[in-house]
């Protein structure tokens, strides 16, 4: 296990850095849940070593499916902070002395033969489940994003879609710390994609968090995407 400090954006210029979640929800019923790989999106209150386990024996350090994962979240401090884990099956290992208030993406790094993960991957925090890895993947499908310590974040674009011929309700809603959930968008759909550009970004403070979250006329499947520009105060 090492602590590393490039975090995940796919474009980083000085103190700027480019934030692109993507989450996927499997069945979304006819109350509000968030479009993550698990339907849940659990806010630990304390830090706590990240525990991962598969359900399959495969994914393990010599194994045929996932061998290491990484792990890429915030500390105790809302700081960015990344841990590679080595997996040891059905067996949960931990990122030991790095500990995480939030996980904001887990990865695949390494595999054998299978090239990524033979079973769901499943991380928590104090017994609570907060990212999972399905099956196959390679890596979270979370659309969801806690803003780091010392940053400040532009929202510029929210994209959510569903699978079937059915009516849909997507909510973007964000919390800042020690606050309450509030309402930043509401979008009513048939069938067809909700796509936002916001030409004037909605700016969000430190340590607040946000999700997209959905609700269908009949359990279907969503996706959700949204793109965010960090920068240091």
């Amino acid at each position: 296990m090492s602590k590393l400090f490039h975090f995940f954006a796919p474009k980083r210029h000085g103190t700027t850095l480019h934030i692109n979640k993507f989450g996927y929800n499997t069945s979304v019923g006819s109350s509000f849940e968030p479009i993550t790989d698990l339907g849940t999106n659990n806010l630990p209150t304390t830090a706590a070593a990240v525990s991962i386990v598969s359900t399959s024996a495969n994914d393990t350090s010599d194994g045929t499916g996932a061998q290491t994962v990484e792990v890429q979240g915030l500390d105790a401090d809302y700081n960015l902070q990344t841990s590679i884990v080595t997996l040891n099956g059905t067996n949960a290992v931990t990122t030991g002395s790095d500990t995480y208030i939030r996980v904001l993406r887990m990865r695949v790094l390494t595999a054998g033969t299978g090239e990524t993960n033979a079973g769901p991957l499943t991380a928590s925090i104090g017994g609570s489940n907060v990212a999972q890895i399905l099956a196959g993947n390679g890596q979270t499908l979370m659309a969801v994003y806690t803003v780091p310590a010392g940053y400040h974040c532009s929202l510029l674009k929210l994209h959510a879609s569903i699978s079937k011929n059915q009516e849909a309700t997507v909510q973007l809603r964000t919390k800042a710390e020690s606050g309450a959930w509030q309402l930043k968008g509401q979008f009513g759909t048939f069938a067809e994609a909700v796509e936002y550009n916001y030409e004037i970004p909605l700016i969000f403070d430190e340590k607040t968090d946000i999700e997209v979250r959905a609700k269908a006329g009949a359990t279907s499947e969503m996706g959700a995407i949204f793109d965010l520009i960090l920068q240091k105060y």
